[in-house]
C-alpha cells in the first residue's frame, strides 16, 4: 500500500494529568499568590453580573435576561434542555437528536410547514439564523427574533413554549422524517466518522459517551417511532431540566413576564420521573492507545490527551487559576508556533489546549500536532520534550510579560465593545 495513501491519526490518553504536574511546579517566575490577590480574598465568591436577571419558576424552570441594545431592535431567545443523547435507552439511539428534528415537524400551535414560513415572514432563515443542536448532554434550541412589535415577540415564546411541551411527533411527519435523518448521518460518513468510530471506544473505555454519538445508527433511526420519541420527551422534556434565555433590545420586565405567562402553567415533573442521571469518562492507570486510519483521510494528527476532573470557577482564587492557566497555554502555544517556523520542524502546526471532556466532570489538557505522513513518532516526541521543558525549567520572564500583555490588551478590545 502506498503509505502517502493512508493519513492516520492517533491518540493517547494518558494515566497522570500531565497540566496538573506542571501547574504544581514552581516556574522560575512565579510568585506567591498573596502578591496578586490585592485587597480580595480568594476565597470571595464571584459575583452574577447585576444586569443579567435570573429566576426560578415554580415549576422548576430556570431564566436569565440580559438587555443589551445592540444591534437594535433583535433579541435571541434559547430554549436549552438538560438532556441529550447520553440519556438514550439502547432502543432510542439517536432519538434526541430526532426529536430536535421534529420541533419543527408540528407543534400545538404550528402545522406542518407553518412554523417555517411564520419565521420567513419576519425576516429569520431557517439554518442561518434559526438553529438548533444535540449534544451528549444537551439540546439547545436559537431563536433570533425582530423585536419591533410585542405580537412577534409574544409567538416567538410561542414557539419556545411548544417546543418544551408541545411538539406532537405525528406518526406522518416521524416516518417522512426518518429519511431526513438517516441522509444526515449518511452525509458524516467520511473518513473523519470513520476513524472516529476506530478510536472512539478506546479513548472512551467504559465510559457511555463511546456508545451514545448523537446522530445514532442507521438502524435505530429508521425505526423511531412516535411512541419511542414521546418515551423520551416525556422523561426529559420537563421544566426541571430547562432554561430559557433572553438577550437584546427588550424590556426585561415585559420579556420576564412572557416566560412566566408561557412557561409557569407547564406541569412540573412527576416524583416518579426519572432522575438525570450524570456520567464520566473513567481513569486508566496505563495509558490507552488509539491508532485510526483511512484512505481518504487527508492529513495525519497526533493527540497526547491527559485527563482531569473537571474544575469549576467560583470564586476570586478560581479566576486567578483560570488566567494562570490562560497564560501558561499562550506561552506554551508560542513555543509550538516558533518551532514550525524552523526548517527542520517535527511538525507542521502544533497546539496545548484545556477543555471539557465530553463528559461534564472531566477535563482534558491536550497536546496536538498535524505532521507529515509518517510524522507520528516524531511529532509526539517533539510535543512531550517541549512540555517537559516548561515542567522542568519554567518560562521566561520576556515570554510571561509578552502574553500578559497580549491578554491585557484582549480584555480591553472586549471591554471597548462590550455593547
Amino acid at each position: 500500500m502506498n503509505v502517502r495513501a493512508l493519513s492516520c491519526s492517533a491518540l493517547f490518553l494518558a494515566a497522570v494529568p500531565a497540566f496538573a504536574q506542571q501547574s504544581a511546579t514552581k516556574p522560575a517566575v512565579a510568585k506567591p499568590a498573596a502578591a496578586y490577590a490585592g485587597t480580595t480574598p480568594l476565597a470571595t465568591r464571584l459575583p452574577v453580573d447585576p444586569k443579567v436577571r435570573v429566576g426560578t419558576l415554580p415549576n422548576g424552570l430556570r431564566y436569565y435576561i440580559r438587555q443589551n441594545a445592540k444591534p437594535e431592535k433583535r433579541a435571541e431567545l434559547r430554549l436549552v434542555v438538560n438532556a441529550g443523547s447520553v440519556l438514550e435507552a439502547p432502543d432510542q439511539l439517536g432519538l434526541a437528536h430526532f426529536i430536535e428534528h421534529m420541533a419543527f415537524n408540528g407543534t400545538t400551535h404550528f402545522a406542518k410547514n407553518d412554523l417555517i414560513k411564520y419565521l420567513e415572514s419576519i425576516g429569520v432563515r431557517f439554518g442561518a439564523d434559526l438553529n438548533a443542536y444535540t449534544s451528549f448532554d444537551e439540546t439547545v434550541f436559537i431563536l433570533p427574533i425582530p423585536t419591533d412589535t410585542a405580537r412577534i415577540v409574544d409567538q416567538a415564546f410561542t414557539i419556545l413554549d411548544d417546543w418544551a411541551h408541545g411538539q406532537l411527533m405525528d406518526p406522518t411527519e416521524v416516518a417522512s422524517e426518518r429519511g431526513v435523518v438517516r441522509e444526515e448521518w449518511r452525509g458524516g460518513r467520511g473518513a473523519g466518522e470513520r476513524m472516529l468510530q476506530q478510536w472512539l471506544p478506546i479513548a472512551f473505555k467504559g465510559s457511555r459517551y463511546a456508545e451514545r454519538l448523537p446522530i445514532g445508527n442507521e438502524a435505530s433511526i429508521m425505526a423511531a417511532t412516535p411512541a419511542k420519541l414521546r418515551r423520551f420527551y416525556n422523561d426529559w422534556y420537563r421544566p426541571d431540566l430547562m432554561a430559557v434565555i433572553a438577550v437584546g433590545d427588550f424590556d426585561p420586565n415585559a420579556i420576564e413576564k412572557q416566560i412566566r405567562t408561557h412557561f409557569g402553567s407547564i406541569p412540573a415533573a412527576k416524583p416518579t420521573a426519572p432522575k438525570r442521571p450524570m456520567y464520566d469518562v473513567p481513569g486508566n492507570k496505563e495509558p490507552l492507545v488509539a491508532i485510526a486510519s483511512d484512505k481518504e483521510a487527508t492529513s495525519s494528527n497526533v493527540n497526547l490527551i491527559y485527563k482531569m476532573p473537571a474544575e469549576v470557577t467560583r470564586t476570586v482564587g478560581d479566576y486567578r487559576r483560570d488566567l494562570i492557566e490562560r497564560l501558561y497555554l499562550q506561552m506554551l502555544n508560542d513555543r509550538f508556533t516558533e518551532i514550525t517556523q524552523k526548517p527542520d520542524a517535527p511538525f507542521l502546526a502544533a497546539g496545548a489546549s484545556k477543555d471539557a471532556f465530553f463528559a461534564r466532570n472531566t477535563e482534558a489538557f491536550t497536546l496536538d500536532a498535524n505532521v507529515k505522513d509518517g510524522g507520528i513518532e516524531q511529532g509526539s516526541e517533539a510535543l512531550l520534550k517541549e512540555a517537559r521543558r516548561v515542567d522542568q525549567f519554567g518560562f521566561l520572564q520576556s515570554e510571561l510579560d509578552r502574553a500578559r500583555q497580549n491578554l491585557l490588551r484582549a480584555y480591553e478590545r472586549s471591554y471597548a465593545e462590550r455593547d
